[in-house]
């Protein structure tokens, strides 16, 4: 190596670590966060209003179903969380900070207990849960701990093609179950017959 080629050496680099902070800035997570009791309409709005009045690029997911409640002389539909105090938001990671630290929104970053940093969610985690979410809200059972767990699979037939998770039984029933790891366990039931093996 020359002493030319040494000199330059540092200076690409450099510029490559820029382009690397540069990428890395840009760059959209799914993070978990959890809300005060009862506030994650108000939240997700309060996240909405300020991409419309701040020019944020924020998206947030609050996962919902709708319930009926019986009133004394009629009934009562409402669109409740499935997960109490619980949003997913689509940011970087500076943005995500933002929202609680400069604008003051109540969310608080549940923690990857691995590299204590904010819980980052898979994309094709969030992508699969938020598919069943739209697809069939009532169908699906919420837990914060799996099922027997089994074997990955992908759902191959029906109305749930293409979902990844892992097979479970409870009471001779066959269910998918999607992990957002760290988050909650849902599940959702398939035919074993719609099911097909993934090789590691």
């Amino acid at each position: 190596m020359t002493q030319s080629d040494r000199e330059a050496y540092p200076k690409t680099n450099f510029r490559l670590f820029i382009k690397l902070l540069q990428v890395v800035e840009t760059q959209k997570y799914w993070f978990a966060a959890r809300t005060l009791s009862k506030q994650e309409f108000a939240v997700k709005k309060r996240i909405e209003n300020l991409n419309l009045e701040e020019g944020i690029d924020v998206e947030c997911y609050l996962p919902t179903r709708t319930v009926i409640s019986q009133l004394k002389y009629r009934r009562k539909r409402s669109v409740v969380p499935v997960a109490r105090g619980l949003i997913f938001i689509h940011a970087t990671k500076q943005s995500a900070c933002d929202i609680h630290n400069v604008y003051g929104v109540q969310v608080f970053y549940m923690k990857d207990f691995s590299t204590h940093s904010m819980l980052v969610v898979p994309d094709k985690q969030m992508q699969d849960f938020m598919f069943v979410m739209d697809l069939n809200p009532e169908g699906v059972c919420f837990d914060n701990e799996p099922l027997t767990v089994g074997k990955k699979v992908t759902v191959v037939k029906g109305e749930f093609s293409g979902i990844e998770g892992e097979i479970a039984t409870e009471a001779n029933k066959t269910y998918v179950v999607i992990r957002i790891t760290g988050v909650l366990v849902a599940s959702i039931k398939v035919p074993k017959s719609y099911l097909k093996a993934i090789n590691d």
